[in-house]
């Protein structure tokens, strides 16, 4: 065989082999891939409003309205280990501010377990809602997102594509529906991402989550994705944390922040040490 035969095999076997391996390059995130991603959110003047670094990066699933679509289309087309950080506008973030979403309401109509305070977010069936105003015999409440009106900044990372979290990874990884019927007492929590006492909770939920890990389950359900679930539950206040025992039935209930020591002396008092 001559040597130009040998060339020209040698060649051939190289491009399949190419082909084979698929170097076409890193793959890219696309419509359909659920991913991972940490994120700095920011406001215009600079304020860092929202954050995963530091814990779990943030998990969804792209094309499935998981999350708001100017960030979904900002991760479409990353690679992993790519970082970017993009400007979002009003419309493809929580939308303008609506003053008919502003509306004045007894205080009767709270839960009697509610003390109304400004900042406070409550649950309805339309979505939450924060307090804005309060009086002797009023609340005003704002239906608007806390960061409607807003232009957004993210600094995004991509972590991974095509992976889903191990069962037990995060807090949210278990269903309350699946805590509530492994015959284990459970520890749930109703919050929102952008709540600050929910913020200052996740830690906290994180740490019993190891502490008592086989004998209590600890799990976070967002009031936004599980609208019927909180209604079912009567959340009215965020966060709420609920306790139930092993058959799955509520036994105790706070609203607010609630530090780690009084969690403890709660579990401890109803015999989970």
């Amino acid at each position: 065989m001559t040597k130009k035969y040998y060339f020209i095999l040698a060649s051939v076997i190289l491009l399949v082999l190419i082909v084979m391996t698929g170097c076409s390059g890193p793959a890219q995130a696309k419509t359909g891939d659920t991913v991972k991603v940490h994120y700095t959110g920011k406001l215009a003047d600079g304020t860092v409003f929202d954050s995963s670094v530091g814990s779990e990066p943030y998990e969804f699933t792209l094309g499935q309205g998981q999350t708001i679509s100017g960030f979904e289309q900002a991760v479409i087309g990353m690679k992993v280990g790519e970082t970017k950080t993009v400007t979002i506008p009003v419309d493809e973030a929580y939308g303008p501010r609506r003053d008919d979403l502003i509306v004045e309401i007894g205080r009767d109509r709270l839960s009697p377990d509610i003390n109304p305070e400004v900042g406070m977010q409550l649950t309805s069936g339309q979505g939450t809602v924060t307090i804005i105003e309060v009086s002797e015999t009023t609340v005003k409440i704002d239906a608007n997102h806390p960061l409607a009106g807003q232009d957004l900044t993210f600094d995004i990372e991509l972590v991974e594509i095509g992976g889903s979290q191990p069962q037990g990874a995060s807090l949210t990884a278990i269903t309350l529906k699946e805590a509530l019927t492994n015959g284990k007492p459970t520890l749930a929590e109703f919050g929102r991402g952008t709540c600050i006492p929910c913020k200052q909770m996740k830690p906290i939920l994180e740490e019993l989550a190891m502490q008592y890990k086989d004998r209590l389950n600890v799990s976070i359900v967002s009031v936004d994705e599980y609208r019927d679930l909180t209604n079912y539950h009567k959340v009215m206040a965020i966060p709420t944390q609920i306790g139930f025992d092993s058959s799955g039935k509520e036994i105790f209930r706070h609203v607010g922040f609630w530090a780690k020591e009084d969690i403890i002396a709660k579990l401890t008092e109803i015999g989970i040490e």
